[in-house]
Formats: C-alpha cells, sequence, structure tokens
C-alpha cells in the first residue's frame, strides 16, 4: 500500500528566450513525470503544423478571446507578435487546490505576476544559453524561422536579459537560473528541482503530515 503526504499543487514556470531548451525541457518533464501536466494556455493565433486544439493551446478567435478577457477569465494575458495569449485563473486556482502541479511556458512579466499572486506555490526557472552567439546559431540552426521573424525574437531575448539583470538579489522573483550548456547535464538539475520543490514543509497538508508523526505507547 503507497502512502503519499497531500500537499497544494505547484506552479512549475519555465522562462527564457526562443532556442533556450525550455520547449524541450517540458517534453521530458511531462513524459518522466506522469503526474506533471502541461498548463494549456489561450491564444489567438492559429494553429501551427502538428498542433492539436486543447492539447497544443486552446485556439479561439480574437473576438472571443477579448469576449473571457473582458469576463475576467484570464489570470495574466499578453499580446506578442499581434497574437494574444492568457492563463485562465481556473486552471491554476484548480491545480493548486487540488495538490496538482502545473507546468508553464511564460515570458517573465507573467511569471513574476504568478509570484506575486500566488508566492508559496510558484516556482519559477529562467533558462539561458551559454552566450547570444548559441542562441543565434540554435535558431538559425532550425530553418524554419524568417530574417524577421528572428530579429524579433533576438529583441525579445533582450529584454527578458535585461529584466533578469535587473532582478539580481531580489528574493522571491527569479528562484532558479539553469545556463543550458549541456542539454543532458541541465535536464539533471530540472528534475532535481522538480523533486526538491515537492518535498518543501510548506506545501505540506497539516492533517496528512499528522498521520504519518503518531507514535504508539510502549
Amino acid at each position: 500500500m503507497k502512502h503519499d503526504l497531500k500537499r497544494k499543487g505547484i506552479l512549475f514556470v519555465l522562462i527564457g528566450p526562443s532556442g533556450s531548451g525550455k520547449s524541450t525541457f517540458c517534453s521530458r518533464l511531462i513524459r518522466d513525470f506522469d503526474d506533471l501536466h502541461y498548463s494549456i494556455s489561450v491564444t489567438s493565433r492559429s494553429p501551427r503544423q502538428g498542433e492539436v486544439q486543447g492539447t497544443s493551446y486552446h485556439f479561439v478567435s480574437r473576438e472571443e478571446f477579448l469576449a473571457r478577457r473582458d469576463r475576467g477569465e484570464f489570470f495574466e494575458w499578453e499580446e506578442t507578435h499581434g497574437n494574444l495569449y492568457g492563463t485562465l485563473r481556473s486552471t491554476l486556482q484548480n491545480g493548486i487546490d487540488g495538490g496538482h502541479d502545473l507546468l508553464f511556458q511564460i515570458d517573465i512579466r507573467g511569471a513574476l505576476t504568478m509570484k506575486k499572486h500566488f508566492p508559496d506555490n510558484t516556482v519559477s526557472v529562467f533558462i539561458i544559453p551559454p552566450s547570444f552567439e548559441a542562441l543565434r546559431e540554435r535558431l538559425v540552426g532550425r530553418g524554419s524561422v524568417d530574417a524577421a521573424e528572428l530579429e524579433r525574437r533576438f529583441a525579445t531575448a533582450r529584454q527578458e536579459y535585461e529584466a533578469l539583470l535587473s532582478l539580481h538579489g531580489e528574493a522571491a522573483k527569479v528562484d532558479y537560473l539553469l545556463l543550458n550548456e549541456d542539454l543532458e547535464d541541465t535536464y539533471t538539475h530540472m528534475k532535481g528541482i522538480v523533486m526538491a520543490e515537492r518535498s518543501r514543509y510548506l506545501r505540506m497538508d497539516g492533517e496528512s503530515v499528522a498521520k504519518f508523526c503518531k507514535v504508539g505507547g510502549s
């Protein structure tokens, strides 16, 4: 019989520029932890090749997205390169209250908003390549990004790096920084973060812990 400690769910937030490796880490984490679930965001953009409705994103029209925004359904939302992206409030609260760990890929602004509202349940991990030149090589090597899109992604990377540097020394902002030079080594560290955070006493249910701490009489 398996005995488990009950706890609140964790919001694992992966941040980093395109080419940092965060998408690869997300896919591998979902594969290796069957009780870790990828948070599905809502977006107004069209599906890309291979993306599935309700699995990759909840794809909606721009009009529907704005209507849901106006109803207050989104915890956070943003417009990036002309497309709208949002995280549903219900997704976050249901995950935390139900003890379900969720995985997110969002920008640093969204991560900071999440940390502000759910400080005890949000774990933010910023992933960076070993250099800007390495980032450029990774993006160019994909061969599927045109010059204009490439420059937009570089500009976004610069903004996120500037935001990261401005937060240095501030507590409860960015929890972990991973330098992704060797994919396997960095992923091992990422898995360690997930396992360690799941053992944080702060998130444990008191009654659940008490059951394991009963001491019988002599």
